[in-house]
C-alpha cells in the first residue's frame, strides 16, 4: 500500500495531547481511546478537501474527528482490530450503502447491542466483513420492533472520498 499523499498537514501528538484525545474519545468511542493509549505513535492529520481531522495510530488512519463527532475508519476495524457493535445487512442493501445511502431497518438481518447515537459497524450477512461505519439513529431495543425507516446514518463506507484518500485507491 502506498503512503497517504492527500495530507495538507500531519504532526505527532505530545503526551499531554494524547491524554486529552484519549479522554475525548473515552466518552464517545471507548475502544478508540484504548488504541490511542496503547499506541507507540499518535498523529493528527488534515486531508485536502476534507473538513475533519484524521487520527493516525501507529501509521494507520484510525479515527475521524469532525466537530464533536468521532468515528473510526474502516482501517481501524480491519488493521487495528477495533471492535464496535455491528449491524448486519442483507446483500440487497450492500450496493446502496456503498453508494452512500443510510441503513434502512428492513435491510437489517442482525445487530448487536447499542444505544441511539452510538457508532456502529455495518457488515454483510454473507462475508461478515465490515464495509461501513455509521451512527445509530435508534437503539437496538427500539430496532427490534421497527420494520420501516432509517436505522443508521452512514458516516464512512468503502469507496467514499475518505476511503480513497487513506488507501490511495
Amino acid at each position: 500500500m502506498r503512503p497517504l499523499a492527500a495530507f495538507a498537514s500531519r504532526h505527532a501528538l505530545s503526551k499531554s495531547d494524547r491524554r486529552k484525545l484519549a479522554e475525548r474519545l473515552r466518552s464517545s468511542l471507548p475502544p478508540a481511546a484504548e488504541l490511542v493509549e496503547r499506541a507507540a505513535i499518535v498523529e493528527v492529520a488534515r486531508l485536502r478537501g476534507f473538513g475533519g481531522e484524521l487520527v493516525l495510530v501507529d501509521g494507520v488512519a484510525a479515527v475521524v474527528l469532525e466537530g464533536e463527532l468521532a468515528y473510526p475508519t474502516l482501517l481501524a476495524a480491519h488493521r487495528l482490530g477495533l471492535e464496535l457493535p455491528r449491524v448486519t445487512v442483507d446483500m440487497g442493501a450492500v450496493p446502496r450503502i456503498l453508494n452512500g445511502a443510510d441503513v434502512m431497518a428492513p435491510g437489517i438481518v442482525a445487530f448487536g447491542e447499542f444505544k441511539a447515537g452510538d457508532i456502529v459497524y455495518v457488515d454483510d450477512v454473507e462475508r461478515r466483513r465490515v464495509f461501513a461505519v455509521g451512527q445509530a439513529l435508534m437503539g437496538s431495543e427500539e430496532l427490534k420492533g421497527v420494520k420501516r425507516g432509517k436505522a443508521v446514518r452512514t458516516l464512512h463506507y468503502a469507496g467514499d472520498k475518505l476511503w480513497k484518500a487513506i488507501t490511495g485507491a
